[in-house]
């Protein structure tokens, strides 16, 4: 995942999603957004706001480090 979060392409969005193993519906639940929300991103359609392509990382981060199921909501 990027460390930047400067101009996050709609590719990496969905590449990070994947790499988590999440669908768009437990990825957007993650950040608190909705399912189309996350689909517009994932197009282009909308520009994902810094804040929650950081909260999506640090949510990724801290499922992996704990072991749990991440495409569970939380």
């Amino acid at each position: 995942m990027r460390s930047d979060v400067e101009g996050i392409a709609p590719q990496t969005i969905r590449q990070a999603r994947l790499d988590a193993g999440l669908t768009q519906v437990s990825a957007a639940s993650l950040v608190h957004v909705t399912p189309l929300t996350w689909k517009r991103w994932e197009s282009g359609d909308r520009t994902m706001h810094p804040a929650f392509w950081e909260l999506f990382a640090l949510k990724v981060e801290t499922g992996r480090s704990r072991g749990k199921n991440r495409d569970e909501p939380k």
